[in-house]
């Protein structure tokens, strides 16, 4: 998700769902528009399906790319029927008559992005993302297996196991599945919950987990 913003109260968000269930949201200043006849790169012209008020979704008849499934079944959500919809589709908010648009809403976007999971879960499919190494992911202090490189403060250290707190710690009183997080040049730091971390120093247990594929630099 690249992050570009002046204000960040006031923000938009772009989408692109693709037939392999990758989604890319892009969130940025309100007032960035796109434009929407730059989107494909295939003959023909782009179609635009207002799913609703806030929010159009746009793509191109005649693609000769895989069946996009997702995006038949959020249009046969809104009441599109029997689209053929190939290849990947966009996300903006509502264009009108034009060929440019702004970005989807916050509220329309916690809607939509909810849409999606929703129509994702029915299928049994998941959607998933291609990172960036320098992207920030989130992982658990689970995933860490011995002998895993554990960075803090852009500082590698090397996971060796965690230890207990005492009973009747302080720390325990606050957070209570909080443990120490030993590493074999005797840092240590107390581990709960999850962590931000690059993508490319992210431990191997994270893209077991989430399967997501971290991009080449």
């Amino acid at each position: 998700m690249p992050l570009d913003f002046t204000n960040p109260h006031e923000f938009s968000c772009f989408g692109t769902l693709h037939p392999d269930q990758l989604v890319n949201w892009s969130f940025g200043d309100a007032h960035i528009e796109w434009e929407l006849t730059g989107l494909f790169s295939g003959p023909g012209t782009y179609t635009t399906v207002p799913l609703d008020a806030e929010t159009d979704m746009h793509c191109l008849p005649g693609d000769q790319g895989a069946t996009n499934t997702v995006a038949q079944h959020l249009a046969a959500h809104y009441g599109f029927d029997g689209l053929d919809i190939r290849g990947p589709v966009h996300f903006t908010g509502p264009s009108g008559e034009t060929d440019r648009a702004l970005g989807l809403a916050p509220d329309a976007f916690d809607v939509m992005y909810g849409r999606v999971q929703d129509i994702c879960a029915d299928l049994g499919v998941r959607t998933w993302c291609k990172l960036r190494p320098g992207d920030t992911v989130s992982v658990r202090y689970t995933d860490l297996e011995r002998g895993d490189v554990y960075w803090f403060l852009s500082t590698p250290h090397r996971f060796q196991h965690f230890r207990d707190f005492p009973v009747g710690s302080k720390t325990l009183e606050f957070i209570p599945d909080a443990r120490v997080l030993v590493c074999d040049d005797e840092f240590e730091v107390t581990a709960y919950g999850t962590y931000q971390c690059r993508a490319d120093r992210a431990p191997a247990g994270y893209w077991q987990r989430t399967g997501n594929q971290l991009l080449s630099a």
